[in-house]
């Protein structure tokens, strides 16, 4: 029995000694850290171990994990409050005021469950009797990129998702009665082709989103200018190639802020006696001429006259050009 016992005793002791521990001070008057590596994890990048903190001597939080990240100091410390982002280093304890009350909080990593294997965090928010778990703040250290932004000067808290190359999320919080909620949340994709970039905002009125969807030119299509128009309240109009869609002739009309009003790609008449391009848009007659463009329902008609035209572009250079959706007369 002796020696079952001072076999058992003696394996605890090998256990113990084992393990690699580290004592993180500094980030707080108040708190400390401890955290405990086991044995065979300490070179690997997600390392097996247990976080715990200290209230003076007093252990009030402690979080196992089977993948923490960290990074030490010249001389030796854990380090701390490290937030880079959208995807950069963020540190295993982030001690900061997260609900602009004047007091510190705290996250603790807890593993890599955000996007993409990404951090994540247990958030405590700071009270009178202590720290206290957040779900709310938590949900938006665990279901979005890493940690959340804080910005102090407008109070606001931003996170941000994605799915692949093709897909993000930015969402603009305020905190109410200790608690994030959404008030901005803009969405941006791209469509099936790559030619648009394609939002979808919601913005909080009273205790609603109110949404609202646009889209622009994706930056990314290496556009040929064909013809183009400005006009007088700051829109544009544009006939163009685009190197992606070399066979394609395309038209869009956009308003001051580059958001597009119409994007047209199917069938183009240019006529070479009248130098005009004509399209029919869901029933919509549109004619491109030298000056403007007329617009033609079956009820009214309205020319927008241009208050300047492109430099170096011609609409008579449609003459020369062979597109698969051009056809000319």
């Amino acid at each position: 029995m002796n020696k079952i016992l001072i076999l058992l005793l003696s394996l605890i002791s090998f256990s113990i000694l084992s393990q690699t521990t580290y004592e993180i001070n500094g980030f707080s008057k108040k708190y400390k850290g401890e955290l405990t590596i086991e044995n065979g994890f300490e070179d690997d990048v997600f390392k097996k171990g247990e976080i715990s903190i200290y209230d003076i001597n007093k252990n009030i939080i402690t979080i196992k994990s089977e993948e923490f990240t960290f990074e030490l100091t010249s001389d030796g410390n854990i380090e701390t409050d490290i937030v880079e982002l959208p995807y950069g280093k963020q540190s295993i304890i982030i001690y900061q005021d997260f609900n602009f009350d004047g007091k510190k909080d705290l996250a603790v990593m807890d593993g890599q469950f955000s996007c993409y294997h990404g951090p994540s965090f247990q958030v405590y928010l700071e009270t009178g009797e202590g720290l206290k778990h957040s779900p709310e703040f938590t949900r938006l250290a665990q279901e979005y990129c890493g940690m959340f932004q804080i910005d102090y000067e407008s109070e606001t808290i931003n996170a941000m998702t994605k799915s692949g190359c093709c897909w993000h999320q930015f969402s603009e919080f305020k905190v109410e009665e200790n608690k994030p909620i959404p008030v901005k949340i803009i969405e941006r994709s791209f469509s099936p082709d790559g030619l648009t970039e394609d939002y979808v905002e919601k913005n909080r009125k009273d205790d609603t989103l109110v949404e609202t969807k646009y889209s622009y030119l994706a930056e990314e299509i290496d556009i040929i200018e064909v013809y183009s128009m400005n006009f007088e309240n700051g829109k544009k109009m544009s006939v163009f190639r685009a190197f992606a869609f070399e066979d394609y002739l395309f038209y869009v009309f956009t308003d001051i802020d580059s958001k597009i009003e119409l994007l047209f790609k199917d069938e183009f008449i240019y006529n070479k006696i009248e130098n005009t391009l004509t399209f029919i848009n869901k029933n919509v007659d549109y004619k491109v001429d030298s000056g403007g463009i007329l617009v033609k329902t079956s009820k009214r008609e309205v020319y927008l006259k241009a208050k300047d035209i492109g430099e170096n572009v011609t609409l008579s250079s449609l003459s020369e050009l062979k597109l698969k959706n051009l056809s000319t007369k």
